[in-house]
């Protein structure tokens, strides 16, 4: 009887675990699809996705805790791209990407530059504390460099600070997006196809005179 209830109870243990793991992996595989999402630029999929709840089961999960933190940070990152700038600076879970926000945000208001300096002054803070927690963090040294620099070239010319139209930007994830120089004619490309190799032998041929057989 014992043994009956042993191997019942074992297999219970068995079915839980096995419907735990199987909810963590829909739960990982949604977040996956979520990155993918981010990287081509679908952001506002990417940060419904993300925002989704991983279960209770998947929670249960040893190590799930990372993933939730993953998916956290994803959906931070979608509000990002999509120029959500003061939800995120406000956000102190992710102080880099804060940073990287609140510096988008003043860009976009401009404004006396007496007003825009101190604005940076923070900036430069919200940078020194990140380096201070992640001193190998080259994200957040470049745009700490880049921050003082600025500042410094405000503050110097004082002049009021021109706001920048985030409508125009072509900033995305993978960088500012190409385009043909506003002077060019695309009218005027051609598509080069490569030659056959019997073409080439052709074109080398091509223009050489047959060898004259003497007569006599």
């Amino acid at each position: 009887m014992k043994s009956t209830f042993g191997q019942g109870l074992l297999v219970v243990v068995l079915i839980a675990a096995g419907a735990m793991v199987w909810r963590a992996g829909q739960y990982e595989q949604r977040i996956a699809a979520a990155q993918r999402d981010l990287v081509t630029l679908r952001y506002d999929r990417a940060g419904e996705v993300a925002g989704q709840p991983a279960g209770r089961l998947a929670a249960l999960v040893p190590g799930e805790g990372r993933t939730v933190t993953d998916a956290k940070a994803l959906g931070v990152a979608a509000s990002y791209w999509q120029r959500n700038y003061a939800e995120v600076a406000s956000n102190p879970e992710v102080k880099l990407l804060a940073a990287n926000a609140a510096y988008r945000a003043i860009r976009q208001q401009g404004g006396p530059w007496q007003t825009v300096v101190g604005r940076l002054d923070a900036l430069v803070k919200s940078y020194a504390e990140v380096l201070r927690q992640d001193p190998a963090n080259t994200d957040a040294a470049f745009n700490h460099e880049y921050a003082v620099r600025l500042r410094a070239a405000i503050a110097t010319r004082k002049q009021p600070v021109a706001p920048m139209d985030a409508a125009e930007s072509t900033l995305t994830i993978h960088g500012n997006a190409g385009a043909p120089p506003s002077e060019s004619d695309t009218k005027k490309f051609k598509m080069i196809v490569p030659m056959r190799p019997d073409e080439r032998l052709e074109a080398e041929k091509a223009g050489k005179g047959t060898t004259k057989v003497r007569k006599g």
